[in-house]
């Protein structure tokens, strides 16, 4: 079973590998049209113009934080697997427990990266957007 899990392990983070160098280039090429498109005509307002790009920031900052999340995501779930398998195969009512846990461990931690990175660029976007 140890190794079976190391095995899952690696193939979990080789995927992880592949799929986050192909979002990087993506989400890298999708902020520049972002930059120029919607950034673009709010620094060129002339009412209220902004000086940073704010859009491609943010989504930048969100696809991190999607690849943060994913890849916690996986290790936490690659990790509940081998002892949801052992649990089980000793008694199914522990390894209903040690799956729910390891899925309640997924889910507060995925919610609480995402909040914290909401409120991060909440506050720092609107210490630069007003004077004080």
């Amino acid at each position: 079973m140890i190794v079976i899990g190391k095995k899952i392990e690696e193939g979990a983070i080789a995927f992880l590998n592949k799929e986050y160098l192909y979002l990087g280039i993506w989400s890298t090429c999708f902020a520049i049209v972002l930059g120029f498109t919607v950034d673009n005509l709010e620094m060129q307002n002339k009412d209220h113009p902004t000086n940073f790009p704010f859009t491609a920031t943010s989504f930048l900052i969100g696809s991190f934080t999607s690849i943060v999340a994913g890849y916690i995501g996986m290790r936490v779930a690659v990790y509940t697997n081998n002892r949801v398998t052992f649990s089980c195969a000793t008694d199914e009512n522990v390894g209903f427990n040690v799956a729910f846990r390891g899925g309640q461990v997924l889910g507060f931690v995925l919610v609480g990266v995402a909040l914290l990175m909401l409120m991060l660029i909440i506050i720092i976007f609107k210490g630069s957007w007003f004077d004080g």
